[in-house]
């Protein structure tokens, strides 16, 4: 996820030339010849300016702020509403159900009692196949659960590293697509907030300079990612190379008690704190790295920019105006959504727009409804996957996740990932794979 570099640095120009007031003909030459050393051309200085003066003026920003960690996303608000009768109103985009998730087998109709019985099943087929790694991985997890062999337990024993994994290979996205992304996660509705994304966060910058809470990192903490001495910076390097992703600006901050967040700024940059910089192994330190720098996909960075899930509806319906014309709403949602979509729709480019239009016919097409609750929720599990898979072992990982609010359920979640074909095809990728 990043915005352009010649755009954020105008956005940047510009945000501090109107926050003392309106532009003075000196301020208009030196902004015009900044755009032009820039390479924007004048229509792209208009539009953008227009976004940011909406963003600003109108409060458009107010939406976007107060963020948290976007793994404790889909827990922070009130449910969804159930649809409603039409005419259309709002809450009929949304439905807020949550039916469990389908094992394997009973997904092939399968009557399955015993949850762990399809793990003795999956062992035996891996066996069978001669598929070391898959052993070793089913063996792991049914060690988790108390129900493994002597055989079992001592394969997890012999295969127990110390250090995370060494992969060959970066994952490319078709592999986050096709295996590491959860099933329950909505490809459109991915592909749509990946659409906004960039303007969104134009939106929430440009209102946090008006009201003077924009993070201002200090340049004497900025490590560098690839080459720096410090674990945690090198573990954001590394875990990004190998998701096949750009590794953000990391700043140092050990007087913070925290772990990996997110920075609001153009471009967006991560903070190190102290619960990241001592007191973590190779391993855990891998694995919070690589669930941190899944937010920084594309598809999941809007999470890091909203306070609930209500709020992400409000930017997912403001995507939907922006996208078609057919949709329609209550005048009070309506009038929400406008102010939103108007701040954001100067900020893309006409490619991003066609794209977004192409989305939303495809949802209306399919019914118009969303389960953003489910999505946030399948979102962070793919992000807890990512952590699984480069940090390689299953018991540092749960450990990482099991005093989180939601932690049994990320337990099971990581359990059943762990288990399956898809993590298999992944460390194959990778080149990490047990022979």
């Amino acid at each position: 996820m990043r915005v352009g570099e010649f755009e954020a640095m105008y956005e940047k120009l510009f945000a501090e030339s109107i926050e003392t007031g309106e532009i003075g003909e000196e301020e208009r030459v030196r902004l015009d010849l900044a755009a032009r050393a820039l390479g924007i051309d004048a229509s792209r200085v208009v539009e953008l300016e227009t976004a940011l003066l909406r963003a600003w003026e109108t409060f458009a920003g107010d939406t976007l702020t107060d963020a948290g960690d976007p793994s404790t996303l889909a827990d922070r608000a009130p449910a969804s509403v159930a649809p409603q009768a039409h005419p259309r109103q709002p809450s009929d985009f949304f439905v807020d159900d949550e039916a469990p998730t389908l094992s394997r087998a009973s997904a092939r109709g399968v009557a399955i009692d015993d949850p762990n019985a399809e793990l003795l099943e999956l062992f035996r087929i891996a066996r069978k196949q001669g598929d070391r790694d898959a052993e070793l991985r089913i063996s792991a997890v049914l060690v988790r659960r108390d129900v493994a062999t002597a055989e079992q337990q001592a394969l997890v024993a012999s295969a127990r590293s110390s250090g995370p994994v060494r992969p060959k290979r970066a994952l490319t996205s078709d592999a986050w697509h096709t295996h590491l992304f959860d099933p329950e996660e909505d490809r459109n509705t991915g592909e749509l907030f990946a659409v906004v994304a960039s303007a969104a966060l134009v939106g929430r910058v440009s209102a946090m300079r008006r009201d003077g809470t924009l993070p201002k990192p200090d340049a004497a903490k900025l490590a560098d990612a690839t080459s720096s001495t410090v674990s945690a910076a090198r573990a954001i390097g590394w875990a990004a190379a190998t998701l096949g992703l750009r590794a953000p600006p990391v700043y140092l901050a050990p007087e913070a008690d925290a772990g990996f967040e997110m920075v609001t700024a153009t471009p967006p940059a991560t903070r190190a704190g102290s619960k990241v910089l001592s007191g973590l192994g190779a391993t855990a330190l891998a694995f919070a790295a690589a669930r941190h720098m899944s937010w920084y996909r594309e598809e999941h960075f809007v999470c890091s920019l909203v306070p609930s899930v209500p709020y992400l509806e409000d930017l997912f319906v403001a995507a939907l105006r922006i996208g078609s014309s057919r949709v329609e709403l209550a005048p009070e949602t309506a009038a929400r959504a406008n102010i939103i979509a108007d701040a954001m729709r100067p900020c893309l480019e006409a490619s991003q727009l066609e794209r977004l239009r192409r989305l939303v016919a495809r949802f209306l097409a399919r019914g118009g409804v969303a389960n953003l609750k489910r999505w946030a929720r399948a979102a962070d599990r793919t992000a807890c996957r990512a952590g699984l898979l480069l940090c390689g072992n299953l018991d540092v990982a749960c450990d990482a996740v099991a005093g989180d609010a939601k932690g049994d359920a990320r337990v099971r979640a990581l359990e059943d990932f762990w288990a399956s074909e898809s993590a298999g095809e992944l460390r194959q990728r990778l080149g990490v794979a047990v022979e």
